[in-house]
């Protein structure tokens, strides 16, 4: 798959329009798949084995990943994040931790979702002592559902996926120190952005120097 990219500007083509520099490329070893027409990232295990494929097409919006992928045991960029620093940046998605590597943050991993399993709560509480979130900044209207299990029915007036997360991540790790990724005092991103993929490298940097904690970020009433 890695041999295939090089031979595919397509491919390569829609990697750069996603903020990915071909350094980057090599450095995560990431391929492409010309019969499923999807650029693929390779997963690790926490001590560094390969464990399978996140594979996203370059033409629609769709994901599929190798069979059985292990999304709960482990987080993306987990193996190479916990030699690196005992602080660790967590977002969603791998090409969101790629655009944050790319910024200068290799202490980085992505839960692959917006889902906290118990091995990666486990797996932060072991390798690191202090948690910068940069999970995404949704739209809660776009996250309304009629039969929502977090409230009552009838009553859900939309939710906010990766903020969400964000809190699970607090609760779950009460003895860890745990700030907030944003922009400026009471701006989580800039320009509304989503996620660090809809940010330059140096507002990516902005977002993380300005980390706050959270009894700051919970007065902004932005979850």
């Amino acid at each position: 798959l890695y041999n295939e990219l090089g031979s595919s500007p397509q491919a390569k083509e829609y990697l750069i329009s996603r903020g990915i520099t071909e350094e980057s490329m090599h450095y995560f070893k990431l391929g492409y798949s010309d019969q499923q027409s999807m650029v693929t990232v390779p997963l690790h295990s926490p001590d560094d084995m390969p464990v399978g494929i996140i594979g996203r097409s370059i033409v629609d919006k769709r994901f599929k990943n190798s069979r059985n992928l292990p999304r709960n045991k482990t987080m993306f960029n987990l193996n190479r994040a916990k030699r690196v620093s005992s602080t660790v940046i967590v977002c969603e998605s791998s090409f969101d931790a790629i655009r944050i590597h790319q910024a200068g943050f290799p202490n980085l991993v992505a839960t692959l979702g917006g889902f906290l399993s118990k091995e990666n709560v486990a797996n932060l509480n072991r390798y690191f002592t202090k948690i910068i979130i940069m999970t995404d900044f949704d739209d809660k209207n776009k996250h309304v559902a009629e039969h929502c299990r977090k409230c009552y029915p009838g009553t859900c007036q939309g939710h906010n996926p990766g903020r969400d997360l964000g809190v699970q991540i607090i609760k779950s790790l009460p003895y860890k120190e745990v700030l907030w990724a944003c922009f400026d005092d009471n701006v989580v991103y800039p320009h509304g952005a989503k996620d660090a993929g809809d940010m330059t490298d140096q507002e990516i940097r902005t977002c993380i120097i300005n980390a706050v904690p959270n009894y700051e970020y919970a007065a902004w009433d932005m979850y």
